[in-house]
């Protein structure tokens, strides 16, 4: 059986890691991500992808399952950063 805290980790992750959501509809809707910060989306991801290796050695689902969610969505904009500003200079 899952143990409260271990719920109660996942919820918070959830709710922090959905924080990306509505950046990736809105870039999604605007095909621009020009004010998002390489730096910030970087040093947050690799912050999260070593909250996911740490949560792997104390075999933590929450940790686990928020980080890996969050490294995903965090590399999806850095992807669509990226895609959508090539697009915008070979327009030019």
């Amino acid at each position: 059986m899952i143990e409260f805290w271990e719920i109660w980790g996942i919820v918070a992750g959830v709710i922090t890691t959905s924080g990306y959501i509505p950046q990736i509809i809105q870039g999604y809707k605007t095909k621009s991500l020009k004010d998002l910060s390489y730096l910030l989306n970087t040093l947050m991801g690799f912050g999260m992808l070593m909250w996911l290796v740490y949560g792997i050695s104390l075999k933590s689902i929450a940790l686990i399952i928020s980080n890996t969610l969050g490294v995903s969505l965090n590399l999806a904009l850095i992807f669509m950063k990226y895609y959508y500003a090539k697009k915008q200079i070979s327009k030019n």
